[in-house]
């Protein structure tokens, strides 16, 4: 069975792109629109899954995202879960370091955009075999 992955991505074709890589690799993603949707799917995947498992092997979030950041859907997320993989990709350079280092723990990772969509899958096929939950 391939990947479970949950993406807060607000840009659509950005969106559609990761959805066909990683369909096309076997792996099930969970595309939300924004950082409010990126959480309720969380918790709603959440309450479908036994205690002290994970709903998702690996969320993959952007950093700026409508009504919520990505550092906040983090911190959420860690709150429900404190070793959830997570995975931002970013544009942005140093100062978006600054702004997660309040919340960096070794179960995250930053990726800085542009990367080739194969190297993403690999990235996250790596870091899902390392045994981090």
């Amino acid at each position: 069975m391939g990947l479970q992955i949950l993406s807060g991505e607000d840009n659509e074709f950005t969106a559609l792109q990761y959805k066909k890589v990683f369909e096309k690799n076997q792996h099930h993603i969970t595309v939300a629109r924004d950082g409010e949707e990126c959480v309720m799917q969380y918790k709603k995947a959440l309450d479908n899954c036994p205690e002290e498992s994970y709903p998702f092997d690996v969320v993959l979030l952007d950093f700026v995202m409508p009504k919520k950041n990505g550092v906040r859907v983090a911190k959420e997320i860690l709150d429900l879960r404190p070793h959830q993989r997570i995975i931002f990709a970013s544009a942005f350079g140093n100062g978006v370091l600054d702004d997660a280092s309040a919340i960096m723990k070794d179960s995250i990772e930053i990726l800085q955009k542009p990367f080739s969509l194969e190297f993403l899958v690999k990235k996250i096929e790596n870091a899902c075999t390392l045994n981090f939950h």
